[in-house]
Order: C-alpha cells, then sequence, then structure tokens
C-alpha cells in the first residue's frame, strides 16, 4: 500500500478519536496526518512528510491554546448575581449576624474587622449559606 493511504487511515482514526474525546487537539493531528498524506501523495520523501505532519501539529496546537486562553472564562454562578446587593440588618454584634436578604435571613459576616454593622451593608460575596457583606 502507498504511503498517503497509510497516513490518511491514521488521520480517520484520529479523527474518529476526536469524536469521542471532544478537546479538537486530536483532531488537529488528524488533519496533520492528513496533510502529511497530502505531501505523501505528490510524492514526497518520508522525511518531508514527518515534517509536514510535526509543522502542522504544533502550529495547530499553539493556534488552540491561544483560541483557549482567550474563550476560557469563569462561569458565573447564580450567587454572582447577590453581589453588591443591599441587605437589611436583624442583628449584628462584633462582625457576625443574621440579615434579612431576598425574604428570608441569612447568617451573615464581615469582610473584616472594618466593616460597621450601623451603616448600610452590600454582599460581597457567598459562602455556602454565608453572606460576606461590606459597607457601602
Amino acid at each position: 500500500m502507498q504511503a498517503y493511504v497509510w497516513w490518511w487511515i491514521l488521520s480517520a482514526v484520529l479523527v474518529g478519536v476526536e469524536l469521542t474525546s471532544g478537546t479538537f487537539y486530536v483532531l488537529v493531528y488528524g488533519v496533520a496526518a492528513a496533510a502529511a498524506g497530502a505531501v505523501a501523495l505528490l510524492g514526497a520523501g518520508l522525511v518531508m512528510q514527518l515534517l509536514a505532519a510535526g509543522v502542522i501539529a504544533v502550529l495547530g496546537t499553539l493556534a488552540l491554546r491561544h483560541w483557549k486562553r482567550g474563550t476560557d472564562h469563569t462561569e458565573s454562578t447564580a450567587q454572582d448575581l447577590d453581589i453588591g446587593k443591599s441587605v437589611q440588618v436583624e442583628s449584628w454584634q462584633a462582625g457576625r449576624g443574621q440579615v434579612k436578604y431576598r425574604g428570608a435571613v441569612w447568617d451573615a459576616e464581615a469582610e473584616s474587622t472594618a466593616v460597621d454593622g450601623t451603616r448600610p451593608l452590600v454582599i460581597r460575596a457567598v459562602k455556602g449559606n454565608t453572606l460576606v457583606l461590606g459597607n457601602e
């Protein structure tokens, strides 16, 4: 069998494996193998075939890394919607207490010792079922 056929078989196998992984990296290697097959079809030697596959695999991997860096975002949660909202103090003592928020009473703690419970408080973070509060 000709070398280009082997490269294209390898390419088909890699693309098939990619369908189960979903990472796109194996797809890049499948494309690199297909390109090496095309180079083999044009009559180039094994060194040129390997060089073509290697260059495309490296460039494709770098391009994917660059693309992934640009699209990675921390997932927002429903709790993020609470950040910055005002709460009503039910009881507050020594940086801990209970506040009323969204019709329920929540446990709360101050984000720092500088938080004054007599002034309006806003949600800075959510830790489980405890609101972390700070002054406006």
